[in-house]
């Protein structure tokens, strides 16, 4: 569906929301709570912007991504012969795309309500695609969506005026916006406008996917925002500190997670069907760029920023397993002995203390390992706005709301509104508000909405926003 906003609305940028995270099986009170005042805070956004103008414009609302958070919800298939489908639910893609739409639409019948009164009010809605809910590029999806929507009241018109993107928004000489999970090669797809294997539509796992599905339903009391930060003995430490029975569940479920990934890694072997994803992504990139009016060199260029997700590699796949690690315990391990077996007393002690020694350096240069990592990505933007020349570049996915100004450009994190462990109630609720303006540089402020209001927004690392007029309320 073509874009219908006029360059002249203000835009406003969510993202991460993750509607439908508290759907995971097992979840705790902290997490459905954090997911409720989300949407209570979000349609309290939605009702204030519906009525309320700036100079006389509409608002063109951009969701970057995580919208809704399909990684969460179980469908279940009791009469599947796959012991893992039995146990974890479908995987992500195909027919069970569409009903964990529905699961999620009819659990937050709240806000697709008041997305409906905001588009009704004239103003437009783009629900960019991210890592958790990328199944929003499955027309199937979409259209399930859609019903979702109309069963909420929206008219055709209204439905006109809510777009799904599947990668970004462009808005010449103004802004570029997306998720930015494809610069994060624990969270990106091999080809992101073409994620799912051709075999069966099942989405190919990376580590992000499959985190969720084993390690999150091992510890649903968990955040899994802050899962992502923890390190492999951190995961077997909290095990064991639960008890034996806890231990084992979580080294069974890391047990999965790591043949997941090595699964994946045989997809990326297949010749076949990788080449047939590969062509897939070419197709839509082409398309995407004659319908987004962006040209294909830039996008091309955009697309090559993207990293590969870690599973494309058994280096990098071994090294977030940890098989440098526990081959470097082990050659220590043989050594300690060799020396023992081989040598006198005396010397066989220091030979062992020798090796201990040499393998705890070896451990140490290689540092902190993660069992999901997320890459630093305030250094893409810079190369981004060059290549689409847009002087505001925005992403979320990172849930750590910041701004930062570089020359004549500005790069911005719209956050989260998901106020959990990570990153907090006082830093949730973050929004970019971006004020075009003719012939000169647009307004950019992050914001958060707080005492029933959009307030400006101050992080460690810029200076104090620019002042803004109040918003008027509009006509009628």
């Amino acid at each position: 569906m073509a874009a219908s906003s006029t360059p002249a609305a203000n835009l406003l940028v969510v993202s991460d929301l993750h509607f439908g995270e508290e759907l995971l099986p097992g979840a705790s009170m902290e997490r459905r709570h954090a997911v409720e005042l989300a949407a209570t805070a979000f349609r309290e956004f939605l009702r204030h912007h519906a009525a309320r103008r700036r100079d006389g414009r509409p608002w063109r609302l951009v969701v970057a991504g995580d919208l809704f958070d399909f990684m969460s919800v179980v469908v279940p298939s009791a009469g599947s012969r796959n012991a893992d489908v039995r146990r974890f639910g479908l995987a992500r893609g195909g027919a069970a795309s569409v009903s964990r739409m529905r699961a999620i639409a009819e659990a937050h019948r709240g806000v697709l309500a008041d997305m409906v009164r905001f588009v009704a009010a004239g103003h437009q809605i783009d629900l960019v695609a991210g890592n958790h809910d990328v199944e929003l590029q499955d027309a199937a999806v979409e259209a399930e969506l859609r019903a979702q929507l109309a069963a909420c009241g929206a008219t055709d018109a209204d439905q006109a005026r809510v777009r799904v993107a599947p990668w970004f928004v462009s808005v010449p000489g103004v802004a570029w916006i997306e998720h930015g999970h494809v610069y994060d090669e624990g969270c990106s797809f091999e080809f992101n406008l073409a994620p799912a294997d051709p075999a069966d539509g099942a989405l190919v796992y990376n580590a992000d996917y499959a985190a969720i599905r084993y390690l999150g339903t091992a510890l649903p009391e968990v955040d899994p925002s802050a899962i992502e930060e923890w390190s492999f003995w951190g995961f077997m430490y909290f095990g064991w500190t639960q008890g034996v029975r806890s231990f084992g569940r979580i080294m069974g479920a890391y047990g999965r997670f790591v043949a997941s990934l090595v699964r994946a890694r045989a997809l990326h072997q297949s010749y076949k069907r990788r080449d047939r994803r590969r062509r897939a992504h070419r197709d839509k990139l082409a398309k995407l760029a004659a319908s987004e009016g962006v040209a294909i060199d830039a996008l091309a260029g955009v697309d090559r920023l993207a990293r590969t997700p870690l599973t494309v590699s058994w280096r990098r796949l071994g090294r977030m397993l940890m098989l440098d690690r526990f081959g470097i315990a082990g050659a220590a391990l043989l050594a300690v002995l060799a020396v023992l077996v081989l040598l006198p007393l005396g010397w066989a002690l220091l030979g062992a203390a020798a090796a201990v020694a040499i393998a705890g350096a070896g451990q140490a240069m290689l540092g902190k390992h993660m069992v999901t990592s997320q890459l630093p990505m305030r250094a893409v933007p810079k190369r981004l706005a060059q290549l689409v020349g847009a002087p505001v570049v925005v992403f979320g996915h990172t849930h750590e709301p910041w701004r930062q100004v570089a020359g004549d450009a500005v790069y911005v994190n719209s956050g989260t509104w998901l106020p959990a462990t990570r990153p907090g109630l006082r830093r949730s609720f973050t929004h970019v508000l971006i004020q075009p303006r003719a012939g000169t540089a647009p307004v950019v402020e992050l914001r958060q909405w707080r005492d029933a209001g959009s307030q400006p927004f101050r992080t460690d690392e810029e200076s104090q926003p620019v002042s803004i007029a109040p918003l008027e309320v509009a006509a009628g």
